[in-house]
């Protein structure tokens, strides 16, 4: 039955094709600048392909005034890069100290360095120090203390100068505030 059914629809579509393809070898063919001059001969196929109007750009002389669809290719000016500084501190020297704000994070992500955000472990990020530095991190209003390791890049609110894995946060015990003023001691 389903053998049936294939070689009808095959027949049908086969017939479908030969008569689309007997209607376009008719010589009545009609359309915009196709049609034969109501006087005189019927245009043969080669003269009414030739009366269709192009649609394909004119070349541009070099006395035309220039045209957005010309070929003629001009120099675009760029305009200058603009500076855009993301942090108003400088990373501090071995031993150095930064102080502002400190965040913390929860959610689940990989870091900018890679590996997999543990929210767990003693980590951190900071825009500028890079991967693996050894950071102190000191409350200043509980006056705690925490040891973290630099891998990721962070934060990027104004006036925050690091963010603090949760772990960390709770070690200083800035998990109720969210945000707390800290200082920031390169170990290593």
């Amino acid at each position: 039955m389903i053998r049936f059914l294939s070689d009808a629809i095959r027949v049908v579509l086969m017939s479908a094709l030969a008569a689309l393809l007997a209607a376009c070898a008719a010589d009545g063919v009609s359309g915009p600048g196709l049609s034969a001059p109501s006087t005189g001969p019927a245009m043969t196929r080669v003269e009414q392909f030739r009366a269709v109007p192009t649609l394909l750009p004119t070349p541009v002389s070099a006395s035309a005034p220039s045209r957005p669809w010309s070929t003629e290719t001009k120099p675009v000016p760029t305009p200058a890069p603009t500076p855009v500084a993301l942090t108003p501190h400088v990373a501090p020297p071995a031993g150095g100290l930064e102080s502002g704000l400190a965040s913390y994070y929860w959610q689940d992500q990989m870091t900018a360095s890679g590996e997999r955000f543990d929210k767990r472990a003693l980590t951190a990020a900071h825009r500028t120090l890079p991967f693996g530095t050894m950071v102190r991190v000191t409350s200043t209003k509980s006056g705690k203390s925490v040891v973290v390791r630099i891998n990721d890049r962070g934060p990027f609110k104004p006036g925050r100068i690091i963010d603090l894995s949760e772990a960390a946060a709770e070690q200083i015990e800035m998990t109720k505030a969210g945000i707390t003023p800290v200082t920031v001691d390169r170990v290593r």
